[in-house]
């Protein structure tokens, strides 16, 4: 739905005084709260009469609740959304925590950057329609390395059939995550050590275990590191 700009007018400076602070975030959040409420009934086809009757309240009840100028009690707002089918997703902020207190696991609400709200509007999309596009070819990108890296793993390569050797009890698409976790690193030597520690299975990808050899011939397992990481550079270029 489309936003009437209140933020804009909200944000203009008064004064910073914590009271004319906190009363202007009060105001936003009741503009922009029946804004939604309104905004959803009207989209349901009912009018305020209508809605009131589902609820079993009067008309004056929901016209007092779509109003900004008036107090709103939670348990009210809750159940007016919920005659309409809708949520409310709530979230608390303390620097940079977010602690989200609504009881909706299908929806995670997340802190966003600047950089992220320009870059939507380049693109004309919302910040919304923007995040949604980038994590779907984010995790289509993923899936499509994942699954070469397993594809890699069960081949008869010679790296392939040495590393299989050291899986253990792990399976190869755990394996695989791992090592996909190691190529997201920056630096190439903390890449060759991380796909050494998880060969040697005894730390988590980008911890260190250098200096340590664990019982094992630690020039071996370098130099199967080394091989490895060659074969999972070419794998990630492909498919880029």
């Amino acid at each position: 739905m489309k936003k009437p700009n209140f933020q804009a007018w909200l944000q203009q400076k008064v004064s910073d005084e914590p009271e004319v602070i906190l009363a202007g975030k009060l105001e936003y959040l009741r503009l922009y709260l029946t804004d939604a409420m309104r905004e959803i009934r009207n989209q349901a086809g009912l009018t305020q009469a209508q809605l009131a009757e589902k609820l079993g309240v009067k008309q004056a009840a929901v016209s007092k609740l779509e109003s900004a100028l008036k107090e709103h009690e939670l348990e009210s707002v809750l159940h007016y959304l919920h005659a309409l089918g809708a949520d409310l997703l709530i979230a608390v902020k303390q620097g940079d925590e977010l602690y989200q207190a609504s009881d909706n696991e299908g929806v995670l609400l997340v802190d966003v950057p600047d950089v992220v709200a320009q870059k939507a509007l380049a693109a004309k999309m919302s910040v919304r329609e923007y995040v949604r596009v980038a994590i779907e070819k984010f995790s289509s990108e993923d899936d499509g390395l994942r699954i070469a890296l397993v594809k890699l793993l069960e081949s008869d390569d010679l790296v392939a059939v040495k590393v299989r050797a050291r899986l253990g009890t792990r399976t190869i698409q755990e394996v695989a995550v791992e090592l996909e976790k190691c190529l997201s690193l920056v630096k190439e030597e903390d890449r060759l050590f991380s796909v050494k520690n998880v060969l040697a299975a005894n730390v988590a990808c980008g911890e260190s275990n250098r200096g340590t050899s664990n019982e094992i011939d630690e020039i071996e397992l370098l130099d199967l590191a080394e091989e490895l990481l060659e074969k999972l550079a070419e794998i990630k270029v492909s498919a880029e």
